[in-house]
């Protein structure tokens, strides 16, 4: 503002000049005095006007290099997921049906057990123990995510994928007024994931489990049995939630962040 009103009384005085003649023969100093002039309007107008134009398109560019990370690492993320599934999807189904169904069982049947009587709540339990439903399950568990070793590098990358689009990418689309993930679509995830990272190698619930199913066919602590069994069947038919849940939830947060033009081509 200051170096516009300088600008407006040195044009008035250039003006004066001209009216009076003042000018006629003084040429150095009458080009001077006008590059001064002209200095004294536009210096505001390049470091006020344009200074501004040009941080616009910078932080334009910046978000749309944001969207376009998160885009990638988003399509990353999915890709990776099927890699915890190296064997039939369709045994994994299987598997988490059956593990539900004796997990369910087994939480009535603690729900209902009293130590003084045995009246037939466990009859349900001991009948999918016996008949294969659980043994079943955990080998199509087996056959779908092949737990061990060969999990270990699986799960690391899920984790790696959503642990930097969580944190750095989510932060730089913030920054820069993108789109994030819904609250529970995050959190689900997030869930998900935490619940495989636990045990990377995807098999330390099976090991628990066989150990529960051991003591409570074979062990008169009919309670603190039936608890361990339930617990570790609780812990794998979560597994195995979260290895089928990724898989859709990992394939929104790809639309969700990818380009409006982007989900238009699509």
């Amino acid at each position: 503002m200051a170096l516009w009103a300088v600008g407006v009384v040195l044009l008035g005085l250039g003006w004066w000049g001209d009216q009076a003649g003042f000018w006629a023969d003084k040429a150095f100093i009458t080009n001077v005095f006008s590059s001064v002039t002209a200095a004294a309007f536009g210096v505001p107008l390049a470091l006020v006007v344009l200074n501004r134009v040009a941080m616009v398109q910078s932080e334009a560019v910046e978000a749309r290099a944001g969207r376009r990370l998160a885009m990638r690492v988003a399509g990353d993320f999915a890709a990776s997921v099927p890699r915890l599934v190296p064997g039939p999807a369709a045994s994994l189904e299987e598997a988490a049906a059956g593990l539900l169904a004796v997990e369910r069982s087994a939480q009535a049947a603690l729900k209902d057990w009293e130590p003084n009587r045995d009246d037939g709540v466990l009859a349900e339990l001991r009948q999918q123990l016996a008949d294969g439903t659980l043994e079943h399950a955990l080998e199509e568990f087996r056959a779908a995510v092949r737990p061990g070793s060969q999990a270990v590098p699986a799960v690391a990358e899920v984790a790696a994928h959503w642990s930097f689009l969580n944190t750095t990418v989510r932060s730089r689309l913030l920054e820069t007024g993108g789109a994030w993930l819904s609250a529970h679509l995050a959190a689900q995830i997030d869930e998900y994931v935490s619940r495989l990272t636990v045990d990377p190698y995807l098999d330390g619930w099976l090991r628990d489990l066989d150990i529960a199913q051991r003591r409570f066919t074979g062990s008169g602590d009919i309670s603190g049995a039936l608890q361990e069994l339930w617990c570790q069947l609780e812990v794998g038919s979560e597994v195995a939630e979260a290895v089928i849940g990724l898989g859709s939830l990992s394939r929104e947060a790809c639309a969700v962040l990818a380009p409006a033009d982007a989900r238009t081509a699509v």
